[in-house]
């Protein structure tokens, strides 16, 4: 049997697990696995012994030390966690022992091909994988390595692999250790752009000037995916409360993950799409804390938005004149006012300074960015003049809660880490309408940056 089917045996026996020790996500792991080559494979390695004098463990049996002590059971392997290797990264002595497999993280785009070098003191087994695969059976590739060498792969969709390294026949002896140099490498169409993680662009209020979901961020997917980036658009209501449009984006979500092969997505979400986002990730709401590397939100109103508990009579101010303003916007029919009315209530400061912000908490695992854009009438004081279509909810949001983009006052917007204010009114922030903007941003290049901060910071 040649090295790469036997490692994928060797894996499909032994990496049988109750849940991945590479984070919390792992699925739970069934007995018996298929391998890729449709061979099926049970908890035996098929491994003997190769000096005829120690026997190998049978799974299940726990080897033991000379003093009689269990050394660790072979059947199940213990899955360490290691680090994420972006390209050049490397690190040196690591230490492996007979009982563990280690599992390191790299990326790459479509079509790029990435070598991990390896310099192991013993023999080692080494297999790249997908990240989704909690036993790593399903190799994209695999190697013996008894000296330093390398092994090589074409990506085959952008974003992120799993390396896989254990010891080559532990059950020879339970108590070696070696050590190990690893590092990771593009050696062929290094200029392509990736992410870990899939992107999800989360849109708000859609139906204004006939716009939908799939042209709300204004030719970005096309822009970011020619680059390498891997990337999806959600399609929700186009307006109603973040328990409906939440729980669609965490269906959303899912599909993501299980078409894209991946563990976690980064989350980017304009206007009420931020909320949508957050919720996905509160363990009160989605809980899929586990499953989202970042959240980047984009005028979002954190805080809520004046404008809308106007609206909802919630506060003093002209309530009907601006409704009528707001259906008119968003070119909702009679029929639909209820869902614009949940959906102004989600956004209202009444709603989220008083029960979202208190019941959908961040997660600790996900990191949280903010931006917020900036705008006044006729350019007079800042880089851009508001958009005809918002300058009345601009004067009446300015009159209450002073700088805002349109919609959502400046200060309402600022959540987790702060990135700081952008040149564009609401619409301008996502390339709207048909992508002409403020000479002063350009908003392709505004999310081809964030994708790769998001890169950078291994998301």
């Amino acid at each position: 049997m040649d090295s790469s089917r036997r490692f994928t045996a060797y894996l499909a026996a032994s990496l049988l697990v109750p849940a991945l020790a590479c984070g919390s996500d792992a699925p739970e792991v069934a007995g018996h696995e298929t391998t890729d080559t449709g061979e099926t494979t049970n908890d035996e390695t098929g491994d003997e012994s190769t000096d005829g004098s120690t026997p190998t463990a049978e799974a299940g049996e726990e080897t033991t030390t000379e003093t009689g002590d269990a050394a660790c059971d072979l059947s199940t392997p213990e899955l360490v966690e290691q680090a994420y290797l972006a390209y050049g990264d490397s690190r040196d002595a690591v230490q492996l022992s007979a009982c563990d497999n280690h599992v390191w993280w790299v990326s790459a785009a479509a079509g790029t091909e990435l070598t991990i070098f390896i310099s192991p003191s013993e023999a080692v087994d080494v297999a790249i994988s997908y990240p989704d695969d909690p036993n790593f059976t399903q190799t994209l590739v695999a190697d013996s390595l008894y000296e330093p060498g390398s092994i090589s792969f074409v990506a085959p969709r952008s974003g992120e692999f799993a390396v896989v390294l254990r010891a080559i026949n532990p059950g020879d002896d339970p108590e070696l250790q070696l050590d190990y140099d690893i590092a990771s490498s593009c050696s062929n169409e290094c200029g392509r752009e990736t992410t870990r993680f899939p992107m999800v662009m989360v849109h708000g209020w859609t139906g204004f000037e006939n716009i939908g979901p799939l042209t709300y961020f204004f030719n970005v997917q096309s822009d970011l995916e020619a680059l390498g980036y891997p990337l999806a658009i959600a399609v929700l209501d186009p307006y109603n409360s973040v328990d409906i449009r939440g729980e669609q984006l965490v269906s959303f979500v899912q599909a993501t993950l299980q078409n894209q092969r991946a563990r976690k997505v980064n989350l980017f979400g304009h206007s009420q799409g931020g909320i949508d986002s957050r919720y996905v990730a509160a363990a009160a709401g989605g809980g899929y804390g586990d499953r989202v590397g970042a959240v980047i939100t984009l005028g979002t109103p954190h805080y809520g938005t004046p404008f809308t508990d106007i609206a909802l009579g919630l506060i003093p101010g002209p309530a009907e004149q601006v409704l009528v303003f707001l259906l008119n916007f968003l070119g909702a029919a009679q029929s639909q006012q209820s869902d614009v009315e949940a959906s102004l209530y989600t956004l209202s400061e009444t709603y989220m300074q008083g029960e979202f912000n208190v019941l959908y908490p961040d997660d600790p695992r996900v990191k949280y960015y903010s931006w917020m854009g900036q705008t006044c009438v006729a350019a007079i004081g800042c880089q851009d003049a508001v958009d005809p279509l918002l300058l009345f909810s601009y004067n009446l949001i300015f009159g209450v809660a002073g700088d805002n983009d349109g919609l959502v006052p400046l200060e309402s917007a600022i959540w987790g880490e702060y990135l700081g204010l952008i040149p564009a009114d609401h619409i301008d922030e996502i390339g709207q309408i048909s992508g002409l903007t403020g000479l002063n941003y350009n908003h392709n290049q505004f999310f081809r940056d964030n994708a790769r901060m998001l890169r950078d910071n291994a998301f």
